[in-house]
């Protein structure tokens, strides 16, 4: 049975808050947030970035080029609301995979591929590839319906379910994309960040030659800051200081410079970004410790400590569990003004039984006060 919610208006737009969770959200002294969708509205880049992406790379394959409006919002919804592709590296890897896997020379592009594999350089590798491609004709009248079926069978396992559930496995792709990995290990992961970065933020973020847009500015400049400081001065009344963070799956730098200004309002010590994650996973020696894994938010939230309760506030279902799985002191706020498929979005976070549901993460200062009206 689903919570019982106090339903709201702020700005126009519905705003739901746990009726049963109102005493814990008075105890709210910590406040972590999620940066994309979050603090900025990444709308006009990263999905525009993931469209090229996985254009691009399928294109050096199959010589198929494929419309951007292929990769819509509901589209992009339905691989995030797995709670495994929280990531864009691997959401693009998803939809790559599952393009090339369902072409009618599948079994060719990967021999193609295989063949690639010779070749360590990755742009290099990129453009043997794009000179032996197999010529495709895609099929984008069942296409787009194979991409929505085969998000059904993933869960939150991410890479690991997309690899176990395609058909055929297209083993000399993965291969071929070395995929997971880092920017200059993973082709998805780099092609991806420099079509973001654009040339000059790339090889200052990564100290990478960038090899293969010619783009010097990327889609990073189509963002905008979504937080106002009129809303973190309020909370900063509500919470008593700055006890902000930021728990991001974002690389630090081009983050940073998307939100310019307002990156000053946060804690550098309370900062945890997808660099911090890949530095971690080396030292262990193992992958996992991205989202949906409480690793991110727990770090963010150390300065802090001790505290009573964190809320961190989030735009996706990975958010969610992430939080789930940090402790009972961690409560969630999912913003769905901010994301593909906003009503489908609000609609999963409800369904999901959030502590808050929110269009922007400028209503927190009305959630909090709410709260602690209720326990006086």
């Amino acid at each position: 049975m689903n919570p019982g919610y106090i339903e709201l208006q702020s700005g126009g737009n519905p705003l739901s808050v746990r009726e049963d969770r109102l005493p814990w959200l008075a105890e709210v002294d910590v406040i972590v947030f999620d940066c994309d969708g979050v603090l900025l509205d990444v709308r006009d880049s990263y999905s525009r970035a993931v469209a090229w992406t996985a254009s691009t790379l399928v294109e050096a394959f199959t010589g198929a080029k494929l419309p951007e409006a292929l990769f819509d919002e509901r589209l992009n919804f339905a691989y995030k609301r797995t709670g495994g592709l929280n990531n864009d590296w691997d959401l693009t890897y998803a939809l790559v995979m599952k393009i090339l896997a369902s072409s009618p020379g599948a079994a060719e592009v990967d021999g193609l591929a295989k063949r690639s594999l010779d070749i360590d350089d990755m742009s290099r590798r990129l453009r043997f590839i794009e000179e032996n491609q197999i010529d495709t004709v895609m099929p984008l009248d069942v296409l787009y319906n194979d991409l929505i079926s085969f998000a059904a069978k993933l869960d939150e396992s991410g890479v690991e379910s997309v690899d176990s559930q395609l058909t055929p496995p297209m083993g000399g792709v993965k291969q071929a994309l070395r995929h997971p990995g880092v920017v200059g290990e993973s082709m998805v992961s780099t092609v991806f960040e420099e079509a973001f970065s654009g040339a000059a933020l790339f090889e200052e973020a990564f100290d990478l030659p960038a090899r293969f847009t010619g783009a010097q500015t990327g889609f990073v400049e189509n963002e905008r800051v979504v937080v106002t400081d009129e809303t973190l001065d309020r909370l900063e009344e509500i919470i008593g200081g700055d006890r902000f963070g930021i728990a991001s799956g974002s690389p630090a730098n081009t983050a940073r410079y998307a939100l310019g200004a307002a990156i000053e309002r946060f804690n550098p010590d309370a900062q945890t970004w997808q660099d911090d994650v890949e530095k971690a996973e080396k030292a262990a020696g193992r992958r996992g410790l991205g989202k949906p894994n409480p690793y991110l938010l727990t770090l963010s939230a150390k300065p802090y400590q001790p505290f009573k309760r964190v809320l961190y506030v989030g735009d996706t279902l990975a958010d969610m569990l992430m939080a789930e799985r940090a402790g009972d002191r961690y409560l969630f706020a999912g913003v769905y003004g901010c994301v593909a498929a906003g009503t489908e979005a609000r609609r999963a976070f409800l369904n999901a039984g959030c502590d808050v549901v929110a269009h922007s993460v400028n209503d927190l200062p009305t959630v909090l006060r709410l709260a602690r009206r209720d326990t006086l």
